[in-house]
């Protein structure tokens, strides 16, 4: 019995950290701030402005 409560524990403890996991995960960069940012390192900071 006191088995299946530390699983029912840990499942719990799993189930919380993969929610944290999925609500703080940064959302992916677009493609035209990958490109600016390449384009103001090559272009040594300047920002073309």
């Amino acid at each position: 019995m006191v088995t299946y409560v530390c699983l029912a524990i840990m499942f719990l403890f799993v189930m919380i950290k993969v929610i944290t996991f999925q609500v703080r995960r940064r959302k992916p960069v677009s493609r035209e701030d990958t490109d600016r940012t390449l384009y103001n390192i090559l272009n040594g900071g300047r920002d073309g402005a």
